[in-house]
C-alpha cells in the first residue's frame, strides 16, 4: 500500500477545565482542613497526561509526515467544559495545551484548529452563530429584508465561522499570533481526492433522545403545530372522533424530525441552556455538578430523593387520623423509594454504565441519522452540484467515551459495510472502573482513510492502532510500519494516565461523600 500522510487529527471529550478529566490539572493538598478542600483545579498548571498526550502525537506525526505540511486539529467537542465548570478554568486549561502543542519553533501542528462542538461547549457555536447573523446583517442595505438565523453551518463545502473567544486564546500566545480557531456545526463531511469517499464528523449528542427532548416535548403537547395547514381537511366519522377518548387505543408513536436543520432549532435553547450554560451559574452551578457526581451512588442517591420528598410532603395537610397513622410517613418512604429508582437508572444511563459499546437508543438513533438525516442534509446542500451521496463513507463521532472501531454491521444495523469510529473520552466518570471507557485520537489522511491511536480504556491502559476487525488501509498500514510504540514516550504515557486515573476517583469519592 502507498505511504499515507496525516492530514487530520481528531480528538473529542477532553473537558478542559473539569475536575475529572485527565488532561486537566488536580492539586492535591496532603493535610486539608476539610476532605472538601483536600483537591483542586489549577489552570495554571499543565497535567502530566496531557503534556504526555501531545508528546506521543508530535513523535507520530514527525514519524509519518517527516517535513510535510503539519496536520490540522479538528476538535470534535466537549473539549472545553462549559457545562460543569467555569469558563475561565477551562480557557486556562486550553492555553495549557497550546502551549505544549505548539512549544517548538517548528510546529508540529497546523495553526488553523477546526473545532464542532459537542453539547458541553455547545455554547461556543451560540456564540459563533451570532456572530455569523450580526455579520449578515451589518452587510445589508437599508430596508432589505432580514432572514431567520441559521442553526447550522454546511456539512458540504462548509461555511467555516471563526470562533473570537477560541481565537483570541489562541493568540495570547506569543508563537500563535496569527493563528485562527474555526467552527463547523453539528456535521462536517471531509471527501478524499476522488469524491468517491468521505468521512463524516459529529459530536454525537443527537444520537441519544434527551437533545431532542424539545422536538419530543412540542409534539405531545401540541401535535397540531406539525399540521400541513394546506393539506385537505378529512371528513371523520363519529366513531373515528369517538375513538379519540378510547384509553385503551395504542398511544401514537412520537417521532424525532429527521432534518438537522429542525432537530438543531427546535433544541438548541434546551442544550445551551442545561448542558451549556447552567453549570457555570454560581452555587447552583456548583450544586448540579456535585448532584450530577451522586447519580452513581444509590446512598447519595436516597439522600437527595429523601430530601426532595420531604419538601413535596412538608405541607401537605392531611385528616387527623391519617396523621395517626403515620400515613405521611409511608408516603415519604414510598416517594423516597420511588425517586432513588428512578434516579439512579437516568443517571447510569447518562453516564454510559454499561460495558456494552451502545445502547440500543443510540444504535436505533444511529441507524436514523445515517440513512436520513445525513442524506437530507447532503441533499438540500448538493442540488445545484448534483454530486450523489457516498456509498463509501466512515462515521466518526465522540460522545458516549467509549472509543471503538467496527463496521455498522457489527452494531447492529441494518446499514451494512461502512466504518465506524468513536474517539471515547478523557474523563473518569464513575468510582468503579468502566472497561469500556477510555480515550482515542483519530488520522485522517488526504484520501479520507481512518485510523485509530487507542490511547487507553480504563480495562487496559495499552496504546495500540485500531481499524475494524479484518479491515486496513494505507492511513492504518503507515502508522503500524513507522511508530514504534514500544518507544519510552509511550511507556510515559500510560504510567501518566494510570495516575492521574487513580487521582481522579480518589477526588470522585470525596465529592460523593461531600
Amino acid at each position: 500500500m502507498p505511504k499515507s500522510k496525516i492530514k487530520y487529527i481528531v480528538i473529542s471529550d477532553i473537558h478542559l477545565g473539569a475536575y475529572n478529566s485527565l488532561l486537566t490539572y488536580i492539586e492535591e493538598f496532603p493535610d486539608p482542613v476539610k476532605d472538601s478542600d483536600r483537591f483542586k483545579v489549577n489552570p495554571q498548571k499543565t497535567s502530566p497526561a496531557l503534556a504526555e498526550l501531545l508528546n506521543c502525537l508530535k513523535h507520530i506525526v514527525h514519524s509519518v509526515n517527516g517535513s510535510s505540511k503539519p496536520p490540522q486539529f479538528i476538535l470534535l467537542g466537549d473539549v472545553l467544559e462549559l457545562a460543569l465548570g467555569d469558563i475561565n478554568e477551562a480557557s486556562m486549561t486550553f492555553e495549557r495545551f497550546l502551549e505544549i502543542a505548539y512549544k517548538e519553533t517548528k510546529h508540529h501542528f497546523s495553526e488553523s484548529i477546526l473545532y464542532i462542538p459537542g453539547n458541553h461547549d455547545h455554547h461556543l457555536w451560540e456564540t459563533a452563530r451570532e456572530k455569523q447573523y450580526m455579520d449578515y446583517i451589518a452587510n445589508l442595505k437599508p430596508n432589505q429584508y432580514i432572514n431567520q438565523t441559521w442553526h447550522t453551518t454546511k456539512m458540504v463545502n462548509p461555511d467555516f465561522i471563526q470562533s473570537d473567544l477560541l481565537t483570541g486564546i489562541l493568540r495570547r500566545n506569543k508563537k500563535l499570533k496569527r493563528a485562527e480557531a474555526v467552527i463547523a456545526y453539528p456535521n462536517l463531511e471531509i471527501s478524499s481526492k476522488s469524491g468517491k469517499r468521505s468521512v463524516f464528523l459529529t459530536h454525537g449528542h443527537f444520537l441519544e433522545n434527551i437533545y431532542s427532548l424539545m422536538s419530543t416535548v412540542q409534539r405531545v403537547l401540541l401535535p397540531e403545530i406539525d399540521d400541513d395547514p394546506d393539506a385537505p381537511k378529512l371528513n371523520r366519522s363519529v366513531w373515528s372522533k369517538m375513538n379519540d377518548y378510547n384509553p385503551f387505543k395504542r398511544a401514537k408513536e412520537i417521532t424525532t424530525p429527521k432534518s438537522i436543520y429542525v432537530l438543531e432549532r427546535e433544541n438548541f435553547a434546551w442544550i445551551d441552556f442545561f448542558w451549556s450554560t447552567l453549570g457555570r451559574s454560581g452555587k447552583v452551578g456548583t450544586g448540579i455538578g456535585l448532584i450530577y457526581d451522586m447519580l452513581q451512588d444509590t446512598k447519595a442517591v436516597g439522600k437527595l430523593a429523601q430530601n426532595v420528598s420531604a419538601y413535596l410532603l412538608r405541607n401537605l395537610n392531611l385528616p387527623f387520623l391519617l396523621r395517626i397513622l403515620g400515613i405521611k410517613w409511608l408516603l415519604y418512604k414510598g416517594f423516597s423509594y420511588i425517586l432513588t429508582k428512578i434516579v439512579v437508572k437516568v443517571g447510569q444511563a447518562e453516564r454510559g454504565m454499561s460495558n456494552s459499546v451502545l445502547s440500543d437508543e443510540v444504535v436505533h438513533n444511529m441507524e436514523s441519522y445515517l440513512g436520513e438525516t445525513l442524506p437530507a442534509q447532503w441533499k438540500a446542500e448538493t442540488q445545484k452540484t448534483k454530486r450523489e451521496f457516498p456509498n463509501d463513507y466512515t462515521l466518526i463521532f465522540g460522545h458516549t467515551h467509549k472509543p471503538f472501531a467496527v463496521e455498522t454491521q457489527d452494531l447492529g444495523l441494518k446499514i451494512s459495510g461502512k466504518e465506524v469510529f468513536n474517539t471515547g473520552g478523557w474523563v473518569v466518570d464513575t468510582i468503579q472502573p468502566m472497561t469500556s471507557h477510555g480515550g482515542a485520537v483519530l488520522f485522517i489522511d488526504e484520501d479520507a482513510n481512518v485510523a485509530s491511536f487507542k490511547v487507553y480504556t480504563e480495562g487496559e491502559v495499552k496504546p495500540g492502532f485500531l481499524v475494524p476487525d479484518g479491515k486496513t488501509n494505507p492511513m492504518y498500514e503507515t502508522l503500524v510500519e513507522n511508530v514504534d510504540l514500544q518507544n519510552k514516550k509511550f511507556g510515559a504515557l500510560s504510567r501518566s494516565l494510570e495516575d492521574e486515573i487513580r487521582l481522579r476517583r480518589r477526588y470522585l469519592k470525596v465529592r460523593i461523600k461531600e
